[in-house]
Order: structure tokens, then C-alpha cells, then sequence
């Protein structure tokens, strides 16, 4: 962790008695320190032990990091090769995390793009409300703007791996020399960034790195609020005949499929997949949770059954009838020993009269 006040840069475990009162400390957040020891040179580390965390403004859990001011969806135009699903999933994922903070639309590696396809892209997204920031690492391009946007702000960039998140903060952090890697073959970049981490920057403010991840990693909502997320589709959703249940797919009375012109076919593909994402995730934790019911719940009470706790082995007293098995049981065994005791004693005393003969 950072201190502003002794600048310097401290290694702190979590007080034993946060980790069990369940206080979690992840990348961005703001705490309160006891037993400080300040680093005795400038390239050292300080010590000293977290006691408290600080309220947070906000938290986004994937990847963890706390108190954002905005954040940056980093893809590459090639190398890796342009993902529309995967920019508005990020764009679903965060609008759902973050209300209130700002979402840039980072497109990398605009050296190996054409003007076509950077002003279609710009045309689909510039008109939602989204600042499209066109950058390429390589070239410096757009590295000036980022620069004065990321001023005084506590900001993250996010994306899937080897689109040049890395690289950008080179550019921007010349100094910090963050590990850069290419596979030769298929020219894209390699995933080296394995956990969170914060860097200061020189015009203030906080730039934060994060390893990539994958669409499933990403939240699924519930599919009739997709739409919603989605900002030239919500003005729409209000005037379906059904609009509290309405997903936009098929249903009479849509007005949304009724103005499907006004959506660009890049954006509802999203809004389709994240759908069915989502109706797929919604019944995968129904399923699990019939399966857990099943083995811990039964009814009783024929057509109008009621779930009752299944009991355990341990749990449930013995019934009559089994205690009545048991008594049984006990007679049974009983009568057997006498049988047994009478035969052994005829065969004694028929041994016994052979013997006197």
C-alpha cells in the first residue's frame, strides 16, 4: 500500500481481528494503520499492519478493485482481431457493477486499423454516450489525451488479454517498464499481467493494471434487465405490450423488434447472446439448487405437500415400529439361548449314561 502523506510505499498484513469480523482489503482501498515503521531509504518498503478499512464509494468484483473514478475497456483493433460481443459485455458487466462511474470505449492498435473501420466503430458507440478513445501504444497516438483524462482520478483498464493494456501504461509511465509480451506467431500480445496492481502518475491521480479474463468470468444479469444496459435500446422497452416481461426477441407487441432500426446489427447480436447467457446461468443455479432441495427437503402431505427438513440418521428418533423390531428381536434371541442350553444339557447327561454302562 501507498502512503501520500509519508510518500512512500508500505507492506501490511490485515489485523487478524478484520479477517474475522469478514473485512475483506482489496486494490483501491482506502485504510487505517497501526505499528508504522517508515522505510529508512527511498527504494525500500516501509512496514506496518492495516486495523481499519475506510467506507468505500464503490466495489467491482471482477477484477476486485475498490473507489473508481472511471475506467477504460481496452480492445485491440487487430492482433487480437476486433470482439463486439466482448466490448458490450464489459459494458453490461460494469453498468450493472458501477453506476456512477464513467465507462471509456479504448480501441488499441489503431496503427493496424483503416479509417473505415475505425469511424464505423466510432459512428456505433459516440452516439450511446460513450467516449471512444483511439490509441495505439506503438505510435503514441492518443497517449496525450488518455494522459489528461486519467489526471487526478482513480482509474482502471480492463480487457482481455494481449490487447496492449500494458504497453499503454508504458507509454503513459515511461519508467515503469511493465513486462510486454508478443507471441511471434499469431503477433498478439501474451497475458502478463497476473494481479492488480495500482501506479502512481505524475499529472496525480492513480492508474490501475489488471490481468485479462474471459466473458464467462463476467456478470450475468437477469435477462429482462439486458436490455436496459443497453442505451439505445431502454427509451424503447417502456412501450412493449409487455415491458416488465418483454425480452425483444420475439414477442407480439414489441416495440423494440418494431424499431429494430435504430440498433445497430452488431449490438442486438450482443443483446441476443447475453440474453441466452443469461437464461442459460438462471437455469444452471436453479437446477443446482432443486438438486441441494432434493437431498435436504421432502414433502409430505399428499396433494396439498408442504417441504419439511429431511432429518439425518442422527437426527431422527427411533419410530415404534422399529423399536418393536427390536423387542422382538431381543425375545427372539432369548428363546434361541434357552433352546440351545436345554440341547447341551440332554446331549451331558445322555453322555453321561453311555459312560455309566
Amino acid at each position: 500500500m501507498h502512503s501520500d502523506d509519508l510518500a512512500a510505499t508500505f507492506q501490511c498484513p490485515v489485523r487478524a481481528r478484520l479477517k474475522k469480523e469478514g473485512v475483506t482489503v482489496v486494490t483501491g482501498d482506502l485504510v487505517e494503520l497501526d505499528e508504522v515503521q517508515p522505510p529508512s531509504t527511498s527504494t525500500e518498503r516501509g512496514t506496518g499492519v492495516i486495523a481499519a478499512r475506510l467506507p468505500r464509494r464503490n466495489l467491482l468484483t471482477r477484477p476486485y478493485l475498490a473507489n473508481l473514478d472511471q475506467v477504460f475497456i481496452v480492445q485491440a483493433m487487430h492482433q487480437p482481431e476486433w470482439n463486439a460481443l466482448l466490448c458490450d459485455r464489459y459494458l453490461v458487466h460494469l453498468q450493472l457493477e458501477l453506476e456512477s462511474v464513467q465507462l471509456f470505449v479504448c480501441l488499441n492498435k489503431c496503427d493496424l486499423a483503416t479509417e473505415e473501420e475505425i469511424s464505423a466503430l466510432r459512428n456505433i458507440y459516440e452516439p450511446l454516450g460513450y467516449d471512444v478513445i483511439f490509441s495505439s501504444a506503438k505510435n503514441t497516438l492518443g497517449v496525450d489525451k488518455l494522459r489528461k483524462l486519467l489526471s487526478n482520478k482513480t482509474s482502471v483498464l480492463i480487457g482481455p488479454s494481449g490487447v496492449g493494456k500494458s504497453s499503454l501504461i508504458n507509454a503513459m509511465i515511461p519508467n515503469l517498464n511493465l513486462k510486454v509480451d508478443v507471441n511471434e506467431e499469431l503477433l498478439v500480445g501474451r497475458h502478463t499481467t497476473t494481479y492488480s496492481e495500482l501506479y502512481t502518475l505524475a499529472e496525480g491521480g492513480w492508474m490501475a493494471d489488471t490481468p485479462g479474463f474471459s466473458m464467462g468470468e463476467l456478470r450475468y444479469p437477469d435477462a429482462t434487465v439486458v436490455a436496459w444496459q443497453f442505451p439505445e435500446m431502454s427509451p424503447l422497452v417502456p412501450d412493449c405490450k409487455y415491458s416488465s416481461n418483454c425480452l425483444h426477441l420475439v414477442e407480439d407487441g414489441c416495440n423494440v423488434l418494431s424499431q429494430l432500426e435504430k440498433v445497430a446489427p452488431s449490438r442486438y447480436a450482443s443483446y441476443v447472446t447475453i440474453v441466452a447467457d443469461a437464461q442459460a446461468e438462471a437455469k444452471a443455479q436453479q437446477d443446482t439448487s432443486r438438486k441441494v432441495d432434493q437431498g435436504t427437503v421432502k414433502l409430505v402431505g399428499g396433494k396439498q405437500a408442504k417441504s419439511l427438513p429431511r432429518l439425518t440418521e442422527r437426527q431422527r428418533s427411533a419410530s415404534r415400529k422399529r423399536d418393536k423390531q427390536g423387542l422382538s428381536e431381543l425375545t427372539r434371541t432369548a428363546a434361541d439361548e434357552e433352546v440351545q442350553i436345554k440341547e447341551e444339557e440332554e446331549q451331558e447327561e445322555q453322555e453321561d449314561q453311555e459312560e455309566q454302562k
